[in-house]
């Protein structure tokens, strides 16, 4: 396979309550994917209680909630129908149950873009000025910083998953020691109009700008619905603010009525994509070919990847319900250097004979890394 044959797709990502994960994979079989990719996870949320000891102070800790990522590619066309599909029958305006989003990218794979024909939803009920910040943390804890910090600031509800990186850590000898290969990757959807600013604050309170801090960057999402629940346990009210604030977006089909960071320039009007100037590249393989797929993107110009694991799940026909293990990379890399990237990575999975390959290209920017003076 070639760059050349990269069609138009729209990748469509279910966060969602682990809980409800069967309930998902049977309406996607009943919508006719033919496959989906499964990622564990985790969702970080604020859990406030009263002082063991009668106080009046409230404490505030982190919880984890066992959560699945689900992603799967469709046809531009039915991608908005599917997201309304998924938020009515998984009851998503729930807090709490799950977060949806889709994003417009490049995707070569063996398999045609999937096509599921589906009722017309109500598209006006998604929100269409959404920003996915990606943290690759390389630091023990680093994750639960910038978590902590997110919710802090109230941008939203962080997806952590679990990976390796690889590639820049390799070249260093007997230096690699001093930084761990396991990696935590952070997701955080956010209004578009304060992605830069909540980013910038992200990095300056989550003390993202010291050595091994991290790296964060942000690609578009072209339409979704976030999980307002921000925190859980005390509450003195008979909604919380997160709540008032979700029916505020659906009543105005819009985040810009909160814009609260000013003076930083509005990626959601940014027309001429100055701030695009790199791409993340992601290839799913079967878990046999990832360190070689690895290999051959680092030679083809990468500067490095991060590794996870995560499952194939097949949808229909004899093989339904069939779970291949597979290696997902990330790689994040200036635009200029894709194509070489991309052609390295298929011709390599061309000679190993991968059948199950998926390579998927998405625009990123506002890149940010610690850089050693």
């Amino acid at each position: 396979m070639k760059t050349d044959k990269m069609q138009q797709a729209t990748r469509v990502t279910l966060m969602i309550h682990r809980g409800l994960t069967e309930k998902a994979i049977n309406l996607l079989t009943k919508l006719g994917l033919n496959f989906v990719i499964v990622e564990n996870a985790r969702c970080v949320r604020q859990n406030v209680y009263a002082s063991r000891w009668g106080f009046a102070r409230l404490k505030v800790e982190l919880i984890d909630t066992p959560t699945d990522i689900i992603r799967f590619a469709v046809s531009k066309d039915c991608s908005d129908c599917i997201l309304c599909k998924l938020i009515k029958d998984l009851e998503l305006k729930t807090p709490g149950r799950g977060a949806v989003y889709s994003q417009n990218l490049l995707q070569s794979s063996a398999q045609e873009i999937q096509k599921p024909e589906i009722e017309q939803g109500k598209p006006e009920q998604l929100l269409n000025d959404l920003t996915l910040i990606t943290g690759i943390q390389s630091k023990s804890g680093s994750s639960e910083n910038l978590s902590r910090t997110a919710l802090k600031l109230g941008a939203g509800v962080p997806v952590v998953g679990l990976g390796l990186g690889a590639g820049f850590r390799d070249r260093l000898g007997l230096l690699r020691i001093t930084i761990s290969p396991e990696k935590e990757i952070v997701y955080l959807m956010v209004p578009s109009h304060d992605a830069k600013g909540l980013q910038n604050l992200l990095i300056d309170e989550g003390q993202l700008d010291r050595p091994d801090g991290g790296f964060l960057y942000q690609t578009p999402i072209r339409a979704g619905m976030v999980d307002p629940l921000l925190r859980i346990g005390h509450q003195e009210h008979a909604a919380s603010i997160e709540q008032i604030i979700a029916a505020i977006d659906d009543l105005k089909k819009s985040t810009a009525w909160r814009k609260r960071i000013f003076g930083v320039e509005d990626s959601s009007k940014t027309t001429n994509k100055k701030g695009i100037t790199h791409n993340e590249l992601s290839f799913v393989c079967h878990d046999d070919y990832g360190d070689e797929l690895m290999q051959a993107a680092i030679e083809g110009g990468a500067q490095g990847a991060t590794m996870k694991k995560v499952r194939m799940l097949s949808l229909q026909g004899e093989e339904a319900g069939h779970s291949i293990p597979c290696a997902q990379g990330i790689i994040c890399l200036q635009a200029d250097k894709s194509d070489a990237v991309i052609s390295a990575i298929l011709a390599k999975a061309d000679e190993l004979g991968d059948k199950n390959i998926v390579v998927q290209s998405i625009e990123a920017g506002s890149i940010f890394t610690h850089k050693r003076s």
